[in-house]
């Protein structure tokens, strides 16, 4: 595979004795790669110590670990004396979009490749570097531990003995990679490499930062996405000790920018009073005594009935062609009765309750502004300060710090924004903390949508026509196509994948671990299982049936002949994970009258997944027993992280499919915090048993892929056990 590669070396040896390389490297290693690039530093330290400055933002994943090893191991450096730091982030860094954030996680599938190609240009360059110094062959050099071995009289050279060396030469572009025989690091479990500082307390989080002069805020924000303050009475507020001083905080638009329709999706924030105070605790307590007044939303009547009739009456001619062939409608209308399959589904609402609340520190100091935020989108984050304080991008600098979990929360960064405007407006340090409250009642929700399937079936009980139909409330259009329709559907001629969406923003969107295949792959595959059942047909066995067909190429939009054959191939790894799964669960072992099982399959952008769920009968309840998750990701370079971030996906998506969604009653969101909006309890986790399907692939997404198989896996082992059929989250039949 060919990658535009534009790899440069800047080299500085500081007063500190210290190396400083700025690798340039392309942006991804998936097989469309092309023409992106990112900016990822290495420092080598007098002391032997390698530092890795990694861009991609960590939220207790483990990816910044990930990548240290495939750096520390394509170079062949120690790993007991390689330590990861992040860069801040500026004008200045060239860092692309995918290197610079971490969404649709893309960590290892967006460097792995890149990164190896850099690390093994420094080792030749070290290696070409030793060779003149002994005056022997490059190729009777070896690279370990941080030192360069001439294989003939194993003399050694430390990395750090060839500095000046390395400084007055250029970086080779295309060195060779390691065979995998020869990687020592990757495909084995490491612990997180900030493990010891993060039980100690060493590692800093953005609400660990202290600075001198430095105030507190907690911000009170409009109950509802449009309302605008009216009059704030702050006088018992301000007569509070610990409280210095009110401020008014704007409503920052969405849209600064009217030809960017992507980062509008990301942007804005709520109106409100910010309470600056000594502390937070001083700051929460003023908030308790101010007395505002807010207009009156457009909203105030929606509830949750409301909202699911609105998208009810979505369709018609709001509906738009995602992607379509043939005449779906025609032959649907001319089908037989008994040949014609439908299902609703329905999600509600969701938040991301994440453990670290929501905060950020800033400082302006007149001229320059410094930011301290865990964000998932740093490099956005900063154009957007830039626009709404009026501060020049080039005088702002954000430190990306570790936060406690994101789940596509930290990707929205109206908490940066807003703890950038109070330090311009303050003129000294300020931190902006979220309470959980906060969190719940403010946050950026998984989308209230309905799924709708129509299916036509002919003779043989192979499909004829598919039609897919989305219904949402906001502006995420984007996420409606039901790509596993490519697959499951790919010899039917007549498809259509379409989408309706609402301009209504009872509550603001935002990512969801897993997006849009969370909700798309729950009605997919549960109405699959509807239809097996109808048919009287196993559910593997009429999956098998459908994936086994060949693909037929047929006018598309964004289908060519590339796209095609990754189509023809995608069926196959389909085919062997059902297959697998068979094998792995015996799948055709009666289980009696007292369990049930129930299968989910799905391809999340490069990852494949199959999970079986287990069941059983508790009194008048359902009780998950066990969840056994096939996990295609292509090459594993750590498995213990790996299977952490399935285990993680899997219980995330319990939680939900168990526990109350987020309601809404006048246009605000009724829960609070855990006490009302939980997440599932380690009691009732249930076993889960994760196989690792070896690949020679490029590593590809882990920590999402896990999600969309889980509730219709365990939905469909509901029914198998009851026969009744849960159509939408959570389902009232679990415990």
């Amino acid at each position: 595979m060919y990658l535009n590669r534009r790899t440069f070396l800047k080299t500085s040896i500081g007063s500190g004795g210290c190396l400083l390389l700025n690798l340039s490297l392309p942006l991804s290693a998936h097989e469309s790669a092309s023409n992106f690039q990112a900016n990822i530093y290495l420092r080598f330290n007098a002391d032997g110590t390698i530092v890795y400055r990694d861009t991609k933002p960590e939220m207790g994943q483990g990816v910044s670990t990930g990548l240290a090893m495939v750096v520390c191991d394509e170079l062949g450096a120690d790993w007991n004396k390689f330590r990861i730091e992040r860069p801040p982030i500026t004008a200045d860094i060239e860092i692309n979009h995918s290197l610079g954030s971490s969404a649709g996680s893309n960590g290892m599938l967006a460097a792995y490749l890149p990164l190896r190609q850099a690390a093994a240009n420094l080792r030749q360059l070290f290696v070409e570097c030793a060779s003149e110094y002994w005056q022997c062959l490059p190729k009777d050099c070896v690279v370990s531990n941080s030192k360069v071995y001439r294989r003939t009289t194993n003399e050694s050279l430390p990395f750090a003995k060839l500095f000046i060396s390395v400084v007055e030469k250029n970086v080779p572009e295309n060195a060779v990679l390691k065979n995998d025989s020869e990687l020592e690091l990757v495909g084995h479990s490491l612990s997180i490499k900030e493990n010891k500082d993060i039980v100690t307390g060493k590692q800093q989080f953005s609400i660990d930062i202290e600075l001198d002069n430095m105030v507190h805020a907690s911000i009170e924000r409009s109950p509802t996405t449009d309302s605008e303050l009216l009059s704030i009475d702050d006088k018992e507020c301000r007569q509070l000790a610990g409280v210095i001083s009110t401020i008014k905080m704007p409503a920052f638009p969405f849209k600064t920018n009217v030809e960017n329709k992507w980062q509008e999706k990301y942007r804005g924030t709520k109106s409100g009073v910010a309470v600056i105070a000594q502390s937070t605790w001083h700051a929460l307590a003023g908030r308790k005594r101010l007395t505002l007044t807010w207009t009156k939303s457009q909203y105030e009547k929606h509830d949750d009935d409301i909202i699911k009739s609105e998208l009810k009456a979505g369709a018609g001619d709001s509906i738009r062609d995602i992607a379509s062939s043939g005449d779906v409608q025609k032959k649907i209308k001319n089908a037989k009765r008994d040949r014609i399959f439908t299902c609703q589904y329905y999600n509600p609402y969701q938040e991301n309750a994440h453990i670290e609340p929501l905060n950020a520190v800033a400082d302006y100091d007149g001229h320059k502004l410094t930011l301290w935020a865990g964000t998932q989108s740093p490099t956005l984050a900063l154009d957007y300060v830039a626009e709404c304080t009026g501060v020049s991008k080039s005088n702002i600098v954000i430190h990306s710090m570790r936060s406690g979990g994101g789940f596509g929360r930290r990707y929205f960064y109206d908490f940066v924004v807003e703890a950038a405007y109070l330090a311009v407006k303050l003129q000294r340090p300020v931190k902006v903390t979220w309470s959980r409250e906060d969190c719940v009642k403010h946050g950026r929700y998984h989308l209230a949508r309905i799924d709708k399937h129509t299916l036509v079936l002919d003779d043989a009980d192979n499909p004829v026509a598919w039609d897919s139909l989305t219904l949402s409330g906001s502006n995420y259009g984007w996420l409606a196509r039901n790509i596993m329709l490519d697959y499951y559907a790919g010899h039917t001629p007549h498809r259509s994948s379409r989408h309706a969406e609402g301009d209504s923003l009872v509550l603001l969107p935002g990512s969801w671990r897993s997006v849009d295949a969370h909700p798309l792959g729950l009605a997919r595959e549960c109405f699959i299982d509807e239809v097996a059942a109808k048919l009287k047909k196993d559910p593997i066995e009429l999956r098998k049936q459908w994936l086994s067909q060949h693909a037929i190429f047929h006018q598309e939009k964004g289908l060519d002949e590339k796209s095609f054959q990754h189509r023809i191939e995608r069926q196959k790894k389909l085919l062997a994970m059902l297959k697998l799964a068979e094998e792995k669960v015996d799948w055709h072992k009666e289980l009696g009258s007292t369990k049930g099982k129930g299968i989910s399959l799905s391809y999340f952008y490069g990852t494949y997944v199959c999970q079986v769920a287990y069941v059983s009968r508790k009194e008048e309840k359902v009780q998950v027993e066990k969840i056994v998750c096939l996990f295609d990701c292509g090459k594993v370079v750590n498995p213990q992280l790996v299977k952490s971030q399935i285990e993680g996906s899997i219980i995330w998506a319990l939680s939900a499919l168990q526990n109350p969604s987020i309601h809404v009653r006048n246009g605000r969101v009724v829960q609070s915090n855990f006490h009302d909006y939980p997440v599932i309890r380690s009691n009732k986790v249930p076993l889960i048993e994760i196989h690792l399907v070896e690949s020679e692939r490029s590593p590809n997404r882990v920590g999402e892929s896990a999600v969309p198989d889980t509730a219709p896996a365990v939905l469909n082992a509901i029914f198998n056990l009851t026969g009744t059929r849960c159509k939408q989250l959570p389902s009232s039949l679990l415990i």
